[in-house]
């Protein structure tokens, strides 16, 4: 092969650095594992600048570091980007983030796994008779929860109680048998008050339930030590989630109205497709705008009443960390009809007005 080009007029040490270019994007773009360790996100490689640097000196070493946060392979590779080249150094945004130890790859839904989704927050009302949930929201730092402005922008006398570590409503301790035959039960859900709630300043403003997005800051911050609560990790501003994904599906999940016509008290999760955008436009008469995604139209499957504020997340190609992608916005009054998606707020489109409205 080398012969070959040297006769065409391309000299053996001109040729060698563009060897080892094509060489390093070959096995970049073959790498099919993700780093298990990365506490990261994945992001694109043009996206990183610290990773894509190492591409202007294509060593062995480089080549194999590359390959090791490698996420998945595609034309622009998915890669285990440091906090450092998303963020800024002082994004209050956790590191660590998205790691669910019990999470395998709601309507039409199967319950969720004791300690599946550790990020997932119930919003409601506690009185007499227990607890009611509104609402879903996702922990995204140890004092904030994100969600809808859908679910928050209409106060009562009554204040929104936002409940973690929660999946069975009905008892006070979850506990479910595991595979080996042995009882596994998490703590007590923790309950927390709100100090602040910041609904997007455009909300409905473009079109219907357009820029729906809220942050709930908690009145005391969450203790992370255990495992069955933690934060989930938030893609960078503007990342193509479509083209991120593939041929993978989503995850949503929530207590929300299942097909028995009621509100599930045991947290329920699915698995949708990504819906065609044009298409869902038709099917919404023009209300989809830039900000929103459109997930589901497969018959059976959906998000529902109940659900709005439930975090629409995805994996990795095996497993952690968990990337939040989408939030339930709205859908049909019926749900669950086959082409005929429901609309979630896409997360990274939101990315940097999340940040903004931080504080320690």
């Amino acid at each position: 092969m080398v012969l070959q080009r040297t006769r065409c007029g391309l000299g053996p040490r001109r040729q060698a650095p563009l060897l080892l270019l094509l060489l390093l994007l070959l096995l970049v773009q073959l790498a099919a594992t993700q780093n298990a360790q990365c506490s990261y996100q994945c992001t694109p490689l043009s996206q990183c600048p610290d990773l894509a640097q190492l591409i202007k000196n294509p060593t062995r070493e480089n080549i194999l570091y590359l390959r090791q946060r490698t996420c998945s392979k595609g034309d622009d590779p998915l890669v285990c980007c440091p906090q450092t080249t998303v963020a800024s150094s002082s994004s209050l945004l956790p590191k660590d983030c998205g790691q669910s130890s019990q999470l395998d790859l709601i309507f039409g839904g199967t319950q969720a796994p004791i300690y599946s989704h550790p990020w997932i927050a119930a919003l409601g009302y506690l009185d007499a008779s227990g607890f009611s949930v509104i609402c879903s929201g996702s922990v995204i730092n140890n004092r904030y929860v994100m969600t809808t402005a859908s679910c928050v922008k209409n106060p009562t006398e009554r204040k929104i109680m936002i409940r973690l570590g929660e999946r069975d409503l009905s008892t006070d301790v979850d506990c479910e048998v595991s595979t080996q035959g042995f009882q596994i039960c998490a703590p007590p859900a923790q309950d927390f008050t709100y100090e602040e709630i910041i609904i997007h300043p455009d909300d409905s403003a473009r079109k219907r339930s357009s820029d729906d997005i809220a942050l709930i800051r908690l009145s005391s911050p969450i203790d992370f030590s255990g495992h069955w609560i933690q934060p989930v990790c938030l893609p960078p501003q503007g990342l193509d989630v479509r083209k991120a994904a593939g041929t993978k599906e989503v995850l949503v999940a929530g207590w929300g109205y299942t097909e028995n016509d009621s509100i599930s008290e045991k947290l329920q999760h699915v698995s949708l497709p990504f819906f065609d955008e044009k298409q869902c436009n038709v099917t919404y008469k023009g209300d989809i705008v830039d900000g929103q995604l459109c997930l589901g139209g497969r018959a059976g499957q959906d998000s529902c009443r109940g659900d709005s504020g439930s975090p629409v997340v995805m994996a990795g190609p095996r497993g952690p960390p968990f990337m939040q992608i989408g939030i339930v916005s709205y859908g049909s009054a019926i749900c669950g009809l086959e082409a005929f998606p429901s609309v979630y707020t896409s997360v990274s489109y939101y990315r940097d007005w999340i940040e903004k409205n931080l504080k320690p």
